[in-house]
């Protein structure tokens, strides 16, 4: 009974790495697809920050 628990537990985690490479995989592709959609609208939500801070001053 040990050994079959034991042998679970690789398996388990040999799942969770497998998950965690297979989501690392989909956000580099997202990255990679809309990086320059992502760069726009990052820059846009600094332009809007820069520019409600001039504001305040």
């Amino acid at each position: 009974m040990f050994h079959t628990l034991k042998n679970r537990k690789g398996q388990n985690t040999l799942e969770y790495v497998m998950m965690l490479g297979f989501v690392a995989a989909i956000i580099v592709l997202f990255f990679t697809v809309f990086r320059g959609k992502f760069n726009q609208i990052v820059e846009a939500v600094g332009a809007k920050i820069s520019s409600a801070i001039g504001q305040m001053q």
